[in-house]
């Protein structure tokens, strides 16, 4: 008699029909859950560094939102100074990497 022996890495289907094969998942899961200490199954949470450094920002951001010491003249003087493109001169450009650095690293 002629009969198929696996077709691409397809186990053969097991005889007693598809309850005795759930039965039999439910079985090999119940021991696997048993062998991994006896606790039920742990779920995990994986957080990538983009959003890890997102809610970074969103915690500097609320931080600053809250501090009142923050003087409007020196922000609008700041402000005046970026629109007329005076960051863009190298020296400048590194004197407020530095200072930033202070605060982020």
């Amino acid at each position: 008699m002629v009969g198929i022996q696996g077709l691409g890495g397809v186990p053969d289907p097991k005889p007693g029909g598809p309850a005795k094969v759930r039965n039999e998942r439910e079985q090999d899961t119940r021991e696997v859950s048993s062998t991994s200490g006896g606790s039920s199954s742990e779920d995990n949470v994986i957080i990538s560094s983009e959003a890890q450094a997102a809610v970074e920002v969103a915690q500097l951001v609320q931080a600053s939102s809250t501090q009142t010491d923050i003087r409007a003249d020196r922000v609008e003087a700041a402000r005046a100074r970026l629109e007329q493109g005076s960051y863009k001169d190298p020296a400048v450009v590194s004197q407020v990497a530095d200072k930033l650095l202070k605060y982020l690293g």
